[in-house]
This record gives structure tokens, sequence and C-alpha cells, in this order.
């Protein structure tokens, strides 16, 4: 079930999150869904992410500014291996 960001500036591109144990999704104002877990991205930005929904503040911010980095981790798995 979808939290309601709490959004404590009023200016953030985030409508709504969902915590899962690996795992956080994310619901945008533009009405995207993404879902960011420890394999595509990492689980140490999995758990930041997850503070910032927790705490109301910085969620959009800390996607924003990494969101090139996530994008290549997720190509860099996708990409299958030629032997």
């Amino acid at each position: 079930m979808m939290t309601p960001y709490k959004n404590v500036h009023r200016l953030s591109s985030i409508l709504a999150y969902e915590i899962s144990d690996e795992s956080i999704r994310i619901e945008f104002v533009s009405g995207a869904m993404r879902v960011y877990t420890y394999e595509n991205v990492g689980k140490i930005h999995v758990e930041a992410m997850k503070k910032c929904a927790i705490k109301g503040k910085g969620l959009g911010s800390y996607v924003m500014n990494n969101e090139s980095q996530f994008i290549a981790m997720r190509e860099k798995r996708s990409t299958p291996k030629i032997s």
C-alpha cells in the first residue's frame, strides 16, 4: 500500500512511496512509477531513499541527483554477457 509522501517543503516531485525489505516503489507527481531495488540500484541507495521517504524530506532531490547513476546501473545489469 502506497504511503503519501509528507513533502515537508511542498516542492517535491514525489507523491507517494511503498517500502519493502529490499526495495522502494515511488510514485511521482507526473504519474510515473518506479521501483528501486537492491539489485538494480544497490542497497546503499535504497536505504538512503527509505530514510528520506520516512522523514518526508529530500527524496525527490536524492532521486534527481542520482538518476543518471541509477540508469547506468540498470543498463549494466540488463546487458547480456557475451561469451
